[in-house]
Parts: C-alpha cells; structure tokens; sequence
C-alpha cells in the first residue's frame, strides 16, 4: 500500500512519512510492517500491515483535492447554533479532528472560525482551532510543494471572507 519516502496522515497524531519496510517476527509470525516518523514531533513507530485499516492513516491528499478543500473553507457552515454545551462540542470537535479526513479538518476549522466572529474562543477551542489549521496547512504544504507560510496566508484569507 505504501512506498518508503510517502508521506502518511496519522489521525489524531499527524503527519509522517514512510522511513521504512520490513518484515518483522511478531509473536512468532512474519508480520510486514511500515517504519513511519513524525515529522513534527521527530518520533518514530511501526504499525503492522494488518493494523493499517484499524489505525485509519492514510495518504496525504493530491493537489487535485486542495480546490475542494479551499471550497469547504469560504463556505458558510451550515451548523449555525453554536450556543449549545461546550462539552458536547469540544468532545465532537476532538473526534472530527482525529478523524483524519481532511474535509471534517476543513469543515471543523470553518465552524470554529464561525465561533469565532460569535464570541471569543475559549482556551480548549483555540487549542483546538491552532491544531485543526496546522494540520490542514502542512498538508496542503506537503500536497502542493509550496512553503506552508504561503498556504497559512491562503487558508487565513479563505477563513476570513
């Protein structure tokens, strides 16, 4: 499924790229397994082949895709209501981001950008908003080999009109 030198999504962790392939014994049993790194955090894991799927990590998204992720941030959230439980939102803000799909970290991030012209974010949700806008940043940094300084200035305007 994955090459050495791609780079991978690890929900809830982040950005990786495949370091290695090996085949590895695992309770007696020859097991291929991928050798990823973080990029950010500079830590290095190996995930099984047959725990790909559960872990969920994907491949970053194809410049073809970014458009309809710049498409998710200028639109309006339809969710309007942002008055309800902080803990109700927080918790569902926190599995969208560890989800891993890019189009729930856009929507996520416009919804709390929303949130934003409302009332001022609360310690938890710019935590969250700072992390969410991060993620997608460095992906599309990664997708389009541009500078992230310039898809942050991009992503920023989008949020803002």
């Amino acid at each position: 499924m994955f090459k050495v030198n791609d780079y991978i999504v690890y929900p809830g962790c982040g950005i990786g790229k495949i370091v290695g392939i090996e085949e590895k014994d695992i309770a007696g049993e020859k097991v291929l397994t991928y050798i990823c790194k973080l990029i950010d955090k500079n830590t290095e894991f190996i995930i099984p082949h047959p725990s790909l799927n559960r872990t969920k990590i994907r491949p970053i998204i194809s410049k073809d895709t970014v458009p309809k992720v710049y498409k998710i941030l200028k639109e309006t959230p339809k969710k309007t209501n942002f008055n309800g439980s902080w803990n109700k939102r927080y918790k569902e803000y926190t599995e969208r981001l560890k989800s891993g799909d890019i189009f729930e970290l856009a929507t996520l991030l416009r919804e709390l950008q929303e949130v934003h012209k409302q009332k001022p974010l609360s310690f938890g949700e710019r935590k969250l908003f700072k992390q969410a806008k991060h993620l997608l940043v460095f992906e599309i940094s990664l997708a389009t080999e541009r500078p992230k300084e310039e898809i942050e200035k991009e992503v920023e305007n989008l949020l803002n009109s």
